[in-house]
């Protein structure tokens, strides 16, 4: 499902990724490990399309997306993709509810028909007796499955989630552990996860090892 092939990436005169090959098929968990500064979440944004390649192709559904014009880019990133980071990025003045809503919104969809698909995702993970808390009245494993309730609202091709274990204690990083586990056998969704959780990168189906810009091991 997503292909990418020769990516370079440098910022100023530091060379970050030095050619890129990866193969990702639908239906899988893909965890990215290495050390700080070998590149995992420059490679994560530019499969997520939240930054471009200096050189190189990715192909999301067979369709080389940074040939796309920017409103179709747009499109493909709010349909086909969606995003877990460390620190959650929820808005603090909206609920629970509204924060998961606001994908489907921006997508084009009626406040109701979004509100009543943001219960239902709440639902499955086992939220809806926090639909009205915000962010700061929730625990930080709570916080994190209502970032993974809007990730999934537009019921995205894949999930990429950068370190979404990292700012969890032990105990809540196991809850989020089971999440993954739950959302790849129920709804058969793909994850791309960069992660420092040995645990939760031997959970997933195939793991990529970086350093130094490269992927030196591959299993």
């Amino acid at each position: 499902m997503i292909e990418a092939t020769g990516i370079y990436k440098s910022y100023d005169e530091v060379s970050v990724l030095k050619g890129i090959d990866i193969s990702i098929k639908s239906g899988k968990t893909v965890s990215i490990t290495g050390k700080s500064g070998a590149g995992k979440s420059t490679l994560l944004h530019i499969l997520g399309t939240l930054d471009n390649p200096d050189k190189g192709e990715v192909k999301i559904d067979n369709e080389s997306v940074f040939k796309l014009k920017p409103k179709k880019l747009s499109q493909i990133r709010n349909t086909k993709i969606g995003f877990v980071f460390q620190f959650h990025h929820l808005l603090n003045e909206f609920t629970a509810l509204e924060n998961v809503a606001i994908p489907h919104l921006v997508g084009g969809k009626s406040k109701e028909e979004s509100f009543a698909k943001a219960r239902d995702v709440l639902g499955f993970l086992e939220m809806s007796h926090r639909l009205t808390h915000k962010p700061n009245e929730l625990s930080g494993g709570e916080q994190q499955r209502v970032a993974f309730a809007r990730a999934l609202i537009n019921s995205p091709k894949v999930v990429f989630a950068d370190e979404p274990t990292g700012n969890l204690d032990a105990g809540t990083s196991a809850e989020v552990h089971n999440l993954i586990q739950k959302l790849r056998k129920e709804l058969n969704q793909t994850f791309v996860i960069v992660t420092h959780d040995t645990t939760l990168a031997k959970m997933c189906d195939e793991m990529y090892e970086m350093e130094a810009g490269k992927i030196v091991n591959h299993v």
